[in-house]
């Protein structure tokens, strides 16, 4: 599998810091929607929603493939929130720094070699899990009985594995067959598979 043991190039810099500026937007608009369903649902349904905020690192990663860029991305995002309105800059940029941690941890594991959904899906995994242990001593979620307790810390890694994970790599795959990714990792390696493809079965 491709690793990319040379530094961030200029490309790669400027992709990935684009990316994550428009998800630390989202991530902004994300809270008041979180917000809704946490009163409506409460901590469970909430909890279901917290890979979102997962997603820019592990987006950027399975894009360009090099070590830190999950943690720097999840910086930007985390950054961009506070500067685009977020009441709540200390906790953000916290939160952005450990959810980040978390999410590299996934790949520096494998250490920074493997991209598989699998792989994707525990960096989302470890990113909210990252997400809880600090909300839960920020927020004092021990107000909330065991049980509660668990069953958001459940539904926070479904959501880790499934909409961070899952839905950032549908997102990565649905750029990279645009052509707009072909000069990064991701597209070389999509670029590669097509071309085996094609010489296994040609037209």
């Amino acid at each position: 599998m491709e690793h990319g043991k040379k530094g961030l190039n200029l490309r790669e810099i400027v992709v990935m810091a684009s990316i994550s500026v428009v998800f630390g937007v989202l991530y902004l608009l994300w809270i008041f929607f979180g917000q809704m369903v946490k009163g409506i649902f409460g901590p469970i349904g909430w909890g279901l929603l917290t890979g979102f905020w997962i997603m820019a690192p592990i987006v950027c990663a399975y894009i360009i493939r090099k070590p830190g860029v999950a943690l720097v991305a999840e910086m930007i995002a985390a950054g961009t929130e506070v500067l685009v309105g977020s009441v709540s800059a200390g906790v953000v940029l916290v939160l952005g720094l450990t959810q980040g941690i978390g999410a590299e941890i996934a790949f520096a594991l494998f250490f920074w070699r493997a991209y598989r959904l699998p792989v994707l899906m525990l960096s989302g995994m470890l990113g909210v899990s990252a997400n809880f242990v600090t909300i839960y001593f920020m927020y004092g979620y021990s107000q909330y009985s065991p049980v509660i307790t668990g069953l958001m810390f459940v539904a926070m890694l479904v959501s880790g594995a499934l909409l961070a994970g899952w839905g950032s790599k549908t997102i990565a795959d649905a750029l990279c067959r645009t052509g707009v990714l072909n000069n990064f990792a991701l597209g070389r390696l999509y670029r590669s598979e097509r071309m085996r493809e094609h010489a296994a079965y040609p037209d």
